[in-house]
């Protein structure tokens, strides 16, 4: 007879928290305690969530030295006429330049503005004609004005209406303000527009093409002498060709005084001179072209905080007219999203043929992905037919990607996905613990 088998007696585990009791299938384990665990697991998130944090404030420390956070533009695009198909700010912009364009009247002047080599252009007003005086070396200067006569008293400059085979008599007077005898080279020459906006014209060794080769002056040998403390009157003639094209056309009379060469310097060429426009008889078409946009945006290293936009271009008075041009420069992220538009700036007289290079900078621009800028110009006509004016625009386009707030997204979606990650490590651990 066999005895009856007798109950299983339970496991009881020693005393003491390291141990817990599972009972399952009448088989009793002893697993180690999940306090160890979890100081595993913390440990891990603490040091996941630091290397995070480290590596975010490094990016964003490279990202902060970086000048500029963009790509390239993009090819402009090609410069049309201004277009009723625009967005609505870009159409407020155009419209604010019809409004200065008409503030400011026809009795705009001519504006004075400094030359290289030290030749100014004249003065704006009869009023300040006065003098315009050079102080070129040391004790030599002299100063020159438009000779009064049929033609008018006080003049600025020299201003005509003609017509093609018109001949003008005038005259210039250079006065010495030296207490020496002063000799200078006369001539006439052609004038243009330099990229900044300045008034120049060309030097003696270059050949005039316009006006300039219309201007005789009776200047025998080229050179005039004016005695200590005095003045001369130098007589020109303006001949205008039969075959002239009408419209605006610009020169000047310049005198020139070449200081010696020393041991430690060169020889200086120190100009003066005064302006002289011809409108001639004919049509008039004013015209303007807005070429070669380019955009870039220029980001900054808070996630959150606004760039500024670099926008530049070239401007071309492609008419026969002189103009005042005024500028509007607006940029936009997709459907006019945080859209920027600079002030409406006047910009200087462009000679008909010349051109200007520009560059507006609008701050506080938003990275919307992509930007668009939009350059609207107007021209008014100076002088008589000012009401006259020629528009154009033009645009390009860049990428404006905010790559710092991306950074700082990838970094949080990828501190979220690593720390379920470490934990799910920690508890597979505690699986994997020997049984008793």
């Amino acid at each position: 007879m066999h005895d009856a088998p007798s109950p299983r007696t339970p496991v009881v585990p020693a005393p003491g928290p390291s141990l817990v009791t599972v009972r399952g299938a009448g088989v009793a384990r002893r697993l180690p305690h999940r306090r160890r665990s979890t100081r595993r697991a913390l440990a891990a998130h603490v040091a996941a969530t630091a290397a995070t944090a480290v590596l975010a404030a490094g990016i964003v420390a490279v990202l902060a030295a970086v000048p500029a956070i963009g790509t390239p533009a993009a090819p402009p695009a090609r410069s049309t006429p201004t277009a009723p198909l625009m967005p609505a700010a870009h159409a407020s912009a155009l419209a604010s330049l019809g409004t200065a364009a008409a503030a400011r009247g026809t009795s705009v002047a001519p504006r004075a503005t400094d030359l290289p080599h030290g030749v100014p252009t004249g003065v704006e007003t009869a009023a300040a004609l006065a003098e315009v005086l050079a102080d070129t070396t040391g004790d030599v200067a002299w100063s020159l004005a438009p000779a009064d006569g049929p033609l008018g008293a006080g003049r600025a400059n020299f201003s005509y209406d003609v017509a093609p085979g018109d001949v003008v008599h005038d005259a210039v007077v250079v006065t010495n303000r030296s207490d020496a005898p002063l000799t200078l080279t006369v001539y006439g020459t052609d004038a243009f527009t330099t990229p900044a906006g300045h008034l120049d014209l060309l030097t003696a060794d270059e050949e005039p093409a316009d006006l300039g080769a219309w201007l005789a002056l009776d200047v025998p040998g080229g050179q005039v002498v004016v005695e200590p403390r005095a003045s001369t009157t130098v007589p020109f003639v303006l001949t205008v060709p039969a075959d002239a094209a009408p419209g605006d056309h610009a020169g000047g009379v310049v005198t020139s005084f070449l200081s010696a060469a020393t041991g430690s310097t060169v020889a200086r060429d120190n100009r003066l001179a005064l302006r002289v426009h011809a409108r001639v008889a004919g049509d008039l078409a004013p015209g303007l072209s807005v070429r070669d946009v380019r955009v870039r945006y220029e980001g900054t290293a808070n996630p959150f905080g606004a760039g500024r936009t670099v926008v530049t271009y070239r401007l071309v008075n492609t008419g026969n007219a002189r103009l005042l041009p005024a500028e509007a420069v607006t940029v936009a992220g997709p459907g006019d999203v945080g859209a920027r538009t600079s002030p409406v700036t006047a910009l200087p007289e462009v000679l008909a043929g010349s051109s200007l290079e520009r560059e507006v900078v609008l701050p506080g621009v938003r990275p919307t992905v992509r930007l668009t800028a939009d350059v609207a110009v107007t021209g008014e006509v100076v002088g008589i037919g000012g009401g006259d004016t020629a528009a154009d625009r033009s645009s390009a386009a860049t990428w404006a990607v905010p790559w710092t707030l991306l950074v700082v997204v990838l970094l949080v979606v990828a501190g979220a996905v690593a720390v379920p990650l470490v934990r799910s490590r920690g508890r597979t651990g505690e699986d994997r613990a020997p049984r008793s």
